[in-house]
């Protein structure tokens, strides 16, 4: 959607600017506006992507892989070289 330039800019005639800043400043008040509505009603791209794929547990219970391991791995033990005590 796009502003109608030549409304808002009759609202602007006292204003001691250029009329390229003025619709300048027209356009990015509107992609403000309309950007803010955007987010309020949900239809921001993002919250669009948000709904499509929404984050759900990291950890999904049916889907954990159980291990019938039992042995213990050796881990080597920790650098004591260059560790002042």
């Amino acid at each position: 959607m796009k502003p109608d330039i030549e409304k808002y800019l009759g609202m602007m005639d006292n204003w001691d600017m250029p009329r390229e800043q003025k619709i300048q400043l027209i356009n990015d008040l509107w992609h403000i506006m309309e950007n803010y509505v955007d987010r309020a009603f949900g239809i921001h791209p993002v919250q669009q992507v948000m709904q499509k794929n929404p984050l759900r547990d990291l950890q999904d219970s049916e889907k954990i892989i159980s291990s019938s391991c039992t042995q213990k791995q050796n881990k080597p033990p920790p650098p004591t070289q260059g560790v002042r005590t």
